[in-house]
């Protein structure tokens, strides 16, 4: 990580101050909710959350590009890329549960280089940057010893695995593992990167819903790639594994992959 690139850790934990203080102002309040085309909610929170965040991504850095949940994005093409989910996990967000949070990352040339997971209700703050150590509330974070799956705790989505040989997969996994919990939204990866759990396997996300917890993990002693194995990029396909470590990762693609 090229330390001139400390100014962007600087500004994306200003980004996340932001992003906390505006979504805790209307958590657990009456919220009128809306749903999207995908028929996910939405609502005032989300929306002026992530207007703050790209009002000082715009301010600060005008030839940067934005892409976010909730709006067109802006100058796609840029080197540099502020990717954000002003609200992962806005179904818990409005049930008032505390797992939600603020996704914010920095990529260049598609890749990831800097990723925040802010949970507020929690008041923890993950932050990765690449080839940095990363850090919970300005501690340093690290995933569990856990190398084998018989003996780790797995965290998933669960009912979002739209391909029939992922989802038979997931059901031969948590037959093998520890223990398994369905749900736990971005909160989920900052466990695994304080070794709190193992495993976290998800499908059908997007861009804005991972991109931030690359760095994070990476920087924990943890892997996380897509279901195949491969990095993850802004061109990933939505599907996300993370693992407390290369063993235990390598385990988990094969079994994902292991052909009937």
């Amino acid at each position: 990580m090229n330390n001139s690139y400390q100014e962007y850790i600087n500004f994306a934990n200003k980004l996340a101050d932001v992003a906390g203080i505006t979504s805790m102002e209307y958590f657990r309040t009456s919220l009128n909710i809306n749903n999207k085309s995908d028929e996910s909610p939405v609502t005032i929170a989300d929306k002026n959350t992530e207007l703050k965040i790209r009002s000082l991504i715009e301010k600060e850095y005008p030839d940067h590009g934005i892409l976010g949940e909730e709006f067109d994005n802006i100058n796609p093409d840029a080197e540099f890329i502020w990717v954000i989910d002003p609200i992962d996990g806005t179904r818990s967000y409005i049930a008032g549960h505390k797992d939600f949070g603020n996704l914010i990352s920095l990529t260049q040339n598609k890749k990831p280089i800097i990723g925040i997971i802010n949970c507020p209700a929690h008041d923890e703050r993950w932050v990765g940057a690449k080839n940095q150590h990363s850090t919970i509330n300005q501690q340093p974070a690290k995933t569990s010893d856990v190398t084998k799956i018989e003996d780790a705790y797995l965290f998933t989505s669960g009912l979002y695995f739209d391909e029939p040989h992922l989802r038979n997969a997931i059901d031969q996994i948590t037959k093998k593992v520890r223990y398994y919990r369905y749900g736990g939204d971005c909160y989920m990866y900052g466990m695994v990167a304080s070794g709190l759990i193992d495993i976290v396997i998800e499908d059908t996300l997007k861009v804005h819903d991972y991109m931030a917890l690359v760095n994070v993990i990476e920087g924990s002693g943890g892997k996380i790639t897509d279901k195949f194995g491969n990095e993850i990029t802004t061109d990933s396909q939505g599907s996300v594994i993370a693992s407390a470590n290369e063993e235990l990762h390598a385990e988990i693609i094969s079994l994902i992959n292991k052909k009937k």
